[in-house]
């Protein structure tokens, strides 16, 4: 007997997202973040309105351009969002051709404080102070509070993410940088090399202050464990167990992880007790970093069992 899908609210299978090129800019200090976004589409069927996935974003402006006529453009006549379905709909004069093109999309949102989206996490360094990171939690569905997305799980895409921040400051995204470099301004510009073609919630980013050990597999796949300052001594443990399970599931699986890369950070403020995103595993503090001098042997098992459990996800 066929499953009743009758209650799902699920956006038009008129145009399908294929590739995201994503740049945010965050204030640490102001809590916001501005954002464009360059999705390519492929339109299936001829249609005025395009319609996406938003929440607690200010959209500013629209412009879609058909990849096979980049001297043409459609601009956004009309922006509708509606709250309730967490929506923003773009709606334009003509229909727009059949075939592929690029929906620009720019933004502004807020790093907000509840452990979802792109969101700001606080802690209090060696001299006392109190400072702020950026981080995301997109599972089950807020990467529309970061940016304009096909946020369902099946509408899976590719992903490159550009990170422009403080100079002096750490960032991390899913993948390897690709590119890095200091504008004018003096704030660094840091693009990612494209993900696999994966689901929105998987992305993710932190931007902050870190520590990190690292070490790699036998297969050549470099780890990482990030802290906030201060706790780098308590990473050692996490880091011993991202790679011996890593090399476990390559061993298990028959298949060899897939990026080049496996980062894993802990987070001051986080609401699960871990996320998989896709070589970027966030953890709450407590479920990642220990003292070996001092912790009990439960902790440590609920550690590497947390570990274990999130990087079975990366397959």
């Amino acid at each position: 007997m066929p499953r009743d899908t009758s209650y799902r609210v699920l956006l038009p299978a008129d145009v399908e997202p294929e590739h995201y090129d994503l740049t945010l800019e965050p204030d640490l200090e102001k809590f916001f973040f501005d954002g464009t976004v360059a999705i390519t589409v492929d339109v299936k069927v001829a249609t005025d309105i395009i319609t996406v996935h938003t929440k607690e974003l200010v959209v500013f402006s629209g412009v879609f351009k058909p990849l096979d006529a980049p001297e043409t453009s459609y601009d956004v006549s009309e922006i509708t969002n509606k709250v309730k379905e967490m929506t923003t709909s773009f709606g334009f004069t003509e229909p727009l051709p059949v075939g592929k093109g690029v929906l620009t999309v720019k933004f502004r949102g807020i790093l907000n404080d509840q452990m979802a989206g792109f969101y700001r996490s606080q802690y209090t360094d060696s001299k006392g102070e109190k400072k702020f990171m950026a981080t995301t939690q997109f599972e089950a569905i807020d990467a529309r509070r970061c940016f304009p997305c096909w946020d369902e799980p099946a509408r899976k895409a590719v992903f490159v993410v550009t990170l422009i921040f403080p100079n002096g400051l750490t960032a991390l995204s899913n993948m390897s940088q690709s590119s890095s470099e200091i504008r004018k301004d003096g704030k660094r510009v840091e693009t990612y090399m494209p993900t696999p073609k994966m689901s929105t919630y998987l992305l993710a980013f932190c931007i902050g202050d870190y520590e990190y050990i690292g070490g790699k597999t036998n297969t050549g796949v470099l780890c990482r464990v990030y802290c906030c300052p201060g706790s780098i001594s308590r990473c050692k443990y996490g880091l011993q167990c991202m790679i011996r399970a890593l090399e476990f599931y390559n061993e298990f699986f028959g298949v060899p992880y897939p990026l080049p890369k496996m980062d894993m950070i802990a987070i001051p403020d986080f609401a699960a007790g871990a996320m998989e995103n896709w070589g970027l595993v966030t953890y709450r503090e407590v479920a990642l970093l220990c003292d070996e001098k001092t912790v009990s042997a439960t902790q440590k098992q609920r550690i590497c069992s947390v570990v274990a459990h999130e990087l079975a996800h990366q397959w």
